[in-house]
């Protein structure tokens, strides 16, 4: 009887563990867009990764134009979420979250991705530029920013465009 109990006991503390350690929606998502990741998968791709946090948005068109064209799950607290393009390789997203307290979760992520930011002009405030992918190809940037003023955290990753 003592090893039935220490056998669920053990069973019980693993599974409090596991549960833990799992992410919330807003951190799976701050996990997959703050990637350099982002800049090589296809909008469809990305959407795959996104989900179940996050799926295409399926509302009507001038609607996507305030709101973006991806829709998150409340717990995520995206104000503006977009993608573009949709159906070729990402070129540019940005992305505006509800919560100013969740810069240090963004700016973390970013730099263990990205490195050092290449401008700081604030706790919040940051900028990357980051080299090509291929030769010849467009350089990237990262752009963070928070804001107590409205309580929120804009988010901005592309390439250059242009010649």
């Amino acid at each position: 009887m003592k090893k039935y109990y220490a056998g669920w006991l053990l069973c019980l503390a693993v599974s409090a563990c596991v549960q833990a350690q799992e992410s919330t929606p807003l951190q799976q998502v701050i996990k997959v867009i703050a990637s350099p990741k982002v800049y090589g998968v296809t909008g469809a791709q990305l959407m795959r990764q996104l989900a179940p946090s996050c799926k295409p948005s399926t509302l009507d068109q001038r609607t996507q134009y305030k709101r973006g064209n991806v829709e998150c799950v409340a717990a995520v607290g995206a104000d503006v979420f977009s993608v573009s393009p949709e159906d070729g390789k990402v070129t540019l997203v940005q992305a505006t979250f509800a919560g100013a307290a969740h810069c240090d979760a963004f700016k973390q992520a970013l730099i263990n991705n990205f490195g050092k930011p290449s401008k700081s002009s604030g706790a919040c405030a940051l900028s990357w530029r980051l080299a090509p992918a291929s030769k010849g190809g467009p350089a990237r940037q990262v752009e963070l920013e928070g804001s107590a003023a409205d309580d929120k955290v804009y988010l901005t990753l592309g390439e250059e465009q242009g010649p």
